[in-house]
């Protein structure tokens, strides 16, 4: 009787066992469902922040345009008071990774109307710190709007010539 005690004992502590990793492997499921399922919002977030970025660097980029006498290329420099004119700097050696094509309106262009001109002027409107966003460019048939695609959470595209931003998600 003794024995059957203590196999009975033995048993019921092995199944309160089983009972606590079942609901520790269930609460650890809700939890990574509830994670994997917030990452595509996480990423669209950084898009979104990127989109205000950009309409924030575009309005100063034009406005130092305005005040500079409208040239045709700027000097992006993040280190020292944003934009230089480049047509005022011919004496000086101007780097050509800060170098942007302005329009005639205005706008910040590629310097070759490829996906790859599309990544490099992402790059040089919204600085190094962006390199760790995951994204495709591409530019439309007509060479006339870049489009930044971050797979399942958005998409922001850039008319070339008129400087207009549009921004979407998959929400």
């Amino acid at each position: 009787m003794l024995s059957q005690q203590k196999a009975d004992g033995e048993l019921l502590g092995l199944f309160s066992k089983m009972i606590a990793i079942v609901l520790l492997l269930a609460l650890l499921a809700i939890l990574g469902f509830r994670y994997f399922g917030s990452v595509n919002n996480i990423a669209a977030q950084g898009l979104r922040v990127d989109h205000t970025r950009l309409l924030n660097v575009l309005g100063m980029i034009k406005g130092k345009w305005l005040a500079q006498g409208r040239p045709k290329q700027m000097m992006l420099d993040w280190d020292t008071g944003f934009s230089i004119s480049a047509d005022s700097q011919s004496s000086q050696t101007i780097s050509a990774m800060n170098l942007v094509k302005m329009s005639s309106g205005g706008w910040p262009l590629p310097n070759k109307r490829d996906s790859t001109g599309c990544e490099q002027l992402w790059y040089k409107l919204l600085g190094p710190d962006t390199m760790s966003q995951q994204f495709v460019s591409s530019i439309s048939p007509g060479g006339n709007v870049c489009n930044y695609i971050v797979i399942d959470s958005g998409r922001m595209s850039y008319q070339l010539a008129t400087g207009y931003v549009n921004f979407l998600t998959n929400d």
